[in-house]
């Protein structure tokens, strides 16, 4: 019996990809062994990658299994240990005050002692939820009724993997804010405040606004992988479908405007929401902790690049890559839960409404606009912060 020729070459375009794919695994395996080995700053350059690689090349091997059954099986491995990985980073996190007073032979209460044992255990159980939560993703029932809702193709494989994956993450990264009832990550600086280390460790505050920088290297290219660039899409293409364009000058002008008048209109939702806050007596955001966190972004210098590296930055993997396909709501829960490390509830229900101006601006126009909204917003609430406009101090 004669084998149809075309079924050989999908098999052997099939092992090509595999093998390209492998090469390129261990060739960037033995760059980061050397690159983290010698240090400095081309060990904080690729540092700063894994924040976005591991995403990026999940996406490949998204869009690789919509074609090929290997790839298929590896996405899948590939997203496990994607979200037992950040699941274990979280639990770490949690530890860390308890873990650090150990080590130290500290005599100040951890921040969270008695119930650390607790936290532990009920986040371990609630990752192991979020996982499932997600999962539900791959039942063809589910995305189909959520496609009445949000833009996604069914059918597709790397929508798919989209879907379980923002929604696994997104609950991940509530998970502390819910269990402890405080940012984890401003836990973590106090804890190292009241035992007289230094939060940022020995990286200076002009290192840390390069991290910054670095990241956003990253994350452009990251964002073109992300829609399938160099595998069913030019750069072209792939540039028109997260939206980074150039702007007219109408749209420039507009965003601008829209950032300044969001950043009034917060200023006095805020208010409101000390109000609501403080009646009902709720943990709000710890000031203090957060400014430490911030501290090597408060000047001329650090507004600027927090606003290009967060309004770009988070503008293409939000607004870019994920909202075209997931929805307003869905990607911007995705983008609030990134900040539930640092902001309390009240701050995140800022994040939240800022994120919806920025998904409608995305949505009416492109990414390039909703960046200068988000950037230029991040921008004046630093500079009028250095300047201690009262009500801008956060």
């Amino acid at each position: 019996m004669d084998i149809p020729r075309h079924t050989n070459d999908t098999e052997d375009l099939s092992r090509l990809r595999g093998r390209q794919i492998g090469i390129a695994f261990i060739v960037l395996a033995g760059i980061y062994s050397i690159g983290l080995t010698v240090g400095g700053e081309v060990g904080q350059i690729l540092l700063a990658g894994l924040q976005t690689l591991p995403f990026a090349l999940l996406a490949l091997l998204a869009y690789l299994g919509s074609k090929f059954n290997w790839a298929k099986t590896v996405t899948l491995l590939w997203l496990g240990l994607l979200v037992a990985g950040i699941g274990v980073i979280i639990l770490g996190m949690v530890a860390t005050p308890l873990v650090g007073a150990l080590t130290a032979g500290s005599d100040i209460v951890p921040a969270l002692p008695s119930n650390i044992a607790l936290h532990l255990g009920v986040i371990s159980i609630g990752s192991f939820l979020a996982a499932a939560l997600g999962a539900l993703g791959f039942v063809p029932i589910v995305r189909q009724r959520l496609s009445a809702y949000i833009p996604i193709e069914p059918s597709s494989f790397v929508q798919t993997i989209a879907l379980v994956t923002i929604v696994a993450l997104t609950l991940l990264c509530f998970l502390p804010l819910l269990v402890i009832g405080e940012p984890i990550l401003l836990s973590v600086i106090n804890d190292a405040m009241d035992r007289g280390l230094e939060p940022t460790g020995a990286r200076s505050d002009a290192g840390l606004l390069l991290d910054t920088l670095y990241g956003l290297i990253w994350v452009i290219p990251g964002a073109l992988i992300a829609v399938g660039c160099g595998v069913s899409r030019n750069l072209r293409e792939a540039l028109e479908r997260i939206g980074l364009v150039r702007p007219s000058w109408r749209q420039v002008i507009a965003g601008l405007g829209v950032a300044v008048a969001l950043v009034l209109s917060v200023q006095i939702i805020g208010v409101g929401i000390d109000w609501l806050w403080g009646l009902m007596n709720w943990p709000r955001t710890d000031s203090a902790a957060f400014e430490e966190l911030l501290s090597f972004a408060l000047n001329p210098l650090g507004a600027v690049v927090i606003g290009v590296t967060a309004g770009l930055g988070e503008e293409l993997a939000i607004r870019g890559v994920l909202q075209p396909r997931l929805g307003i709501l869905l990607s911007n829960l995705f983008f609030t839960s990134l900040h539930a490390f640092q902001y309390n509830w009240d701050a995140l229900l800022v994040v939240f409404l800022v994120g919806v101006i920025c998904g409608l601006v995305r949505r009416r126009s492109n990414t390039s606009t909703a960046a200068i909204v988000h950037g230029t917003y991040n921008f004046l609430l630093i500079i009028l912060a250095v300047l201690n406009v009262p009500g801008f101090g956060q």
